[in-house]
């Protein structure tokens, strides 16, 4: 019994040091960033708390939202003060949380959410997740983000290194074996939003699959329904306009896909919850608007996709007001 019990203990110990190790590699670099102010998603909030009520228009959602939508395009055309708080991989409960935190310190006009199947799925990058919950002022909120957001799974992806940095580590042992380092410079950062410079290559381009759509994602329709209804609630709650754009993809992607199942699916749920909604791929005449070359990767708009994204939504918002 006691061999068994010291195995235990031993086991025990080998675990704890496993995943200090692992928050040393993964959490250090986060660590470094928010010490030398360069931490984007530490910017975003310092952004939002320390400028109270101040932004007039404030763009929220995925990366996709991040790299499409340029503030200082918008704020040009409209004449707002506008700011970018996409992040990468953000879930739609996140965005929820978040929205709620901003409310607390902004009184914007015009919240713009992106729709993006990815966002609204049953897989969840919570290293993102709770990277950005991690700078919410009101610790109330972040516990409240991973209780009533994500349960069990949430705290146990909170509390164990081991989980919540899995595919980072399986990222990290692919790339052993693989050149799989970023060509991408964001040689500007401005507003929340990055000056992308890096252009989709030929290669990159032969390598592209079709546009998300129900087979190749797990997007939950349920799930999306019922945090979309919660959102467009607390907007209305905070006299805000809720407007629902989806960002724009490569054109070659498209000629790859069959149907269109995201795009479609957002357009006629928007309409239904009298939500209004800008599909930026179905501008008229779209392959002659957007190239590949206006984007950094199969669906990051690079700057020249951002500034056109950018004044096709300024100018819907102009139109609809």
């Amino acid at each position: 019994m006691k061999k068994f019990l010291k195995h235990i203990a031993l086991g025990f110990l080998v675990f704890i040091i496993i995943n200090a190790l692992i928050a040393i590699k993964y959490e250090y670099p986060n660590y470094k960033a928010i010490k030398n102010k360069t931490h984007r998603n530490f910017l975003k909030w310092d952004a939002m708390h320390s400028n109270k009520n101040s932004y007039d228009l404030i763009v929220i959602g995925t990366s996709r939202s991040y790299a499409a939508f340029n503030p200082v395009v918008i704020d040009s055309i409209l004449g707002v003060n506008s700011y970018n708080m996409g992040t990468s991989a953000q879930d739609i409960v996140e965005t929820y949380y978040a929205l709620q935190e901003i409310f607390e310190y902004q009184d914007p006009k015009y919240i713009v959410l992106d729709l993006f199947f990815e966002s609204g799925d049953d897989s969840h990058d919570y290293y993102q997740i709770f990277s950005n919950s991690s700078f919410f002022k009101s610790k109330r909120r972040q516990l409240n983000l991973i209780s009533e957001g994500y349960g069990s799974t949430g705290f146990l992806n909170y509390s164990i290194p081991l989980v919540k940095f899995k595919n980072y580590i399986k990222q990290d042992v692919i790339s052993l074996f693989k050149n799989n380092k970023s060509l991408r410079e964001e040689n500007n950062w401005i507003k929340g939003h990055p000056h992308d410079t890096l252009t989709v290559t030929e290669e990159i381009v032969a390598g592209f699959g079709p546009i998300s759509n129900f087979e190749n994602t797990t997007f939950s329709r349920e799930r999306f329904k019922t945090y979309f209804q919660k959102i467009n609630e607390l907007v209305t709650a905070n006299d805000a306009q809720l407007i629902c754009t989806r960002a724009p993809y490569p054109p070659h992607r498209f000629t790859l896909s069959d149907t269109d199942d995201e795009g479609n699916f957002f357009e006629s749920y928007t309409a239904a919850e009298n939500v209004h909604f800008i599909d930026i791929n179905k501008i008229d005449n779209f392959n002659t608007i957007y190239f590949d070359t206006d984007f950094s990767d199969y669906h990051h708009a690079n700057y020249r996709g951002a500034k056109k994204a950018s004044e096709h939504l300024a100018e819907f918002i102009k139109l609809i007001n």
